[in-house]
């Protein structure tokens, strides 16, 4: 009789389970980071359609309205500005019809505000629940994914002819933000798309619509204001001529807000 012994099977040493696990750890990493990567630029390209649709919106009401922009939708002056859900001529009401979108000062919204998760026009995905939650009271607070350049509608001159603007390819109509302001400057921006800080990270990118109807995705160390030497706030009249007539929110030299 033959008998036959198995050779005994050799264990992992703690070495090599070691190993394993980091090998495991690299590529899970590796997986999450593609993941995350892939759902960054699938925001980036939703919210720049975004903007594409309200920059169609733009050009057909100009043209319904002799030329003149829409206005930013506030009551007041300044950062003391608050929101004019009234406001017929208001970009948040005048635009969206021309996307067979409601208006914001639906008596739905009221009860049921644009807010992320929602995937629609209002709303830049890169935006988190928990952000806008912190502001949304409607119909007194609306949290704006995209705010308009408060520099258009002046107090002196709401509506503000198009023509009159120096520069339509480099002056922003609307930009991403997050907050409860329907109009905004360099200062209140949000640049979502980067790893870093939305309100600080100088290579964090935002999206601009131009009043000539592109879209530009540009890093906050190309427009903010504190780095590129204008007012610390944001630039004013007094900075108009320092400014980039590629990109400014300045739309002549002696534009107020």
């Amino acid at each position: 009789m033959h008998i036959f012994f198995r050779p005994a099977r050799k264990a992992f040493t703690l070495i090599e389970l070691l190993v394993v696990i980091s090998i495991i750890a690299v590529i899970a990493t590796m997986i999450f980071s593609a993941l995350a990567g892939a759902r960054q630029k699938g925001n980036e390209v939703a919210s720049m359609n975004n903007l594409k649709q309200w920059a169609t919106a733009l050009q057909a009401s100009i043209g319904e309205n002799n030329g003149h922009l829409p206005t930013d939708g506030v009551t007041g002056e300044g950062a003391d500005g608050a929101l004019n859900l009234k406001d017929t001529a208001a970009w948040f009401n005048a635009l969206p019809r021309y996307m067979k979108e409601r208006a914001l000062s639906d008596e739905e919204y009221k009860t049921r505000a644009p807010q992320p998760p929602d995937r629609s026009i209002w709303i830049n995905p890169a935006v988190t629940k928990e952000e806008a939650l912190k502001v949304i009271q409607p119909p007194e607070k609306f949290f704006f994914c995209y705010a308009m350049n408060s520099y258009l509608s002046s107090t002196a001159e709401p509506t503000q002819p198009a023509n009159r603007i120096q520069s339509l390819s480099g002056t922003v109509f609307l930009a991403e933000t997050g907050g409860d302001k329907p109009d905004c400057t360099i200062a209140t921006v949000k640049a979502y798309y980067g790893p870093g800080k939305p309100e600080s990270d100088k290579d964090n990118a935002a999206h601009f619509l131009f009043c000539d109807g592109h879209v530009e995705l540009k890093k906050r160390k190309e427009f903010d204001a504190s780095i590129k030497n204008f007012s610390t706030d944001d630039p004013g009249p007094e900075d108009a001529k320092n400014l980039n007539p590629h990109f400014t929110f300045i739309p002549y030299p002696d534009a107020e807000r």
